[in-house]
């Protein structure tokens, strides 16, 4: 295409090498604006793969050229180490990866249900449909991962849409006899009885205040960062399905202008954590800090700190935004806390 030879003549910015989908992707866009920056989005992936690349030969060389080999005090000692013989038996990442697959099949057997909900795409811009198929990608890695998984449907699944062929490009395995996920075309009315699903939106009014193990919750894969419209509760409307949504306000001070709709790589972890323990405030632990009340204070505190006389701009700011401060002088004084911890850690 002669618009792509003219930017890397120019010295823009200008992927190298294009595969056949990028390019039929490229002819579809309408505007040069929105080619300009579809050619900008593939020129810096191929740089971060190319950096990446120098980044781990420099890596290896430095192993190579950095441990000194041990001298044996005698010729026939052995050496014991990474390098060298070893006491232990190496679990291999092909070995977790088995076990964690293992365990996302066990819960097929025997685990709650879970459907995602995957018709929105054409109410989606084309990278919104392959953010959504990276948080799925994530949600599959998170589920296997916990000590009680999920049992997770895929319903409303078009074979032919863009959602799909990027989630099998991220999970290549997905097609095999093996995968440990339900993938469905038909809806969620077909496969599991009505009376039991209750559909998560965070559009209705009726707050989740238990977690009910024998209910099969239903989640939309949808990223809504053109679309605020509320889909997801027009559809539990249609459908007439019983709605709930997070009790977000109840545990959490929420920050002003931050949207309540979580990525489904949030909520899969929140309703697997509330699962397990039945304690929302550890289950919410998952919630994005720059969502919260706590992480505006902190930034408030740390540009007051570095610049004592933007004090009355930014408390003017907050006052505006609905904050509540004890006083204009004294600011409450919070620290950092880093609550994340691993799926795999023993619950307290």
């Amino acid at each position: 295409m002669l618009e792509v030879e003219v930017m890397r003549q120019d010295g823009r910015c200008a992927p190298d090498s294009m595969n056949t989908t990028q390019w039929k992707h490229l002819l579809d866009l309408s505007s040069r604006n929105q080619r300009t920056n579809y050619l900008t989005f593939l020129w810096k992936n191929e740089k971060s793969r190319e950096n990446q690349k120098i980044k781990k030969e420099t890596r290896r060389k430095q192993f190579a050229d950095g441990i000194p080999d041990q001298e044996k005090e005698y010729p026939d000692d052995l050496l014991y180490g990474i390098r060298y013989q070893s006491l232990f038996l190496r679990i291999r990442d092909q070995s977790i990866n088995n076990f964690d697959n293992y365990r996302a099949l066990l819960a097929m057997m025997h685990s709650q249900s879970l459907v995602i909900d995957c018709s929105y795409e054409e109410h989606m811009v084309w990278r919104e449909t392959l953010n959504a198929a990276k948080q799925m990608t994530l949600v599959f890695g998170d589920n296997r991962l916990h000590k009680e998984p999920f049992n997770i449907h895929l319903c409303n699944v078009n074979n032919d849409s863009e959602f799909l062929k990027q989630l099998k490009k991220n999970i290549p395995c997905m097609e095999e006899p093996w995968f440990p996920m339900n993938i469905h075309t038909e809806s969620y009315l077909d496969i599991f009885p009505r009376e039991k699903l209750v559909y998560l939106t965070p559009h209705c009014r009726n707050e989740l205040t238990r977690f009910d193990p024998d209910a099969i919750y239903i989640i939309g894969c949808m990223v809504d960062k053109t679309n605020n419209e509320p889909i997801s509760l027009a559809k539990a409307k249609k459908d007439n399905i019983t709605m709930a949504k997070l009790p977000l306000d109840r545990y959490l001070e929420w920050a002003p202008g931050s949207k309540k709709n979580l990525n489904i790589n949030h909520m899969i972890p929140i309703l697997l954590d509330l699962k397990l323990t039945g304690d929302w405030e550890y289950a919410l632990r998952h919630i994005p800090k720059r969502k919260l009340m706590e992480t505006k204070i902190l930034a408030m505190q740390k540009r007051i700190k570095n610049n004592p006389q933007l004090k009355n701009d930014v408390l003017k700011n907050f006052r505006k935004n609905n904050f509540k401060l004890s006083s204009v002088n004294s600011l409450p004084n919070l620290k950092k806390t880093n609550i994340r911890r691993s799926l795999y850690d023993d619950l307290e």
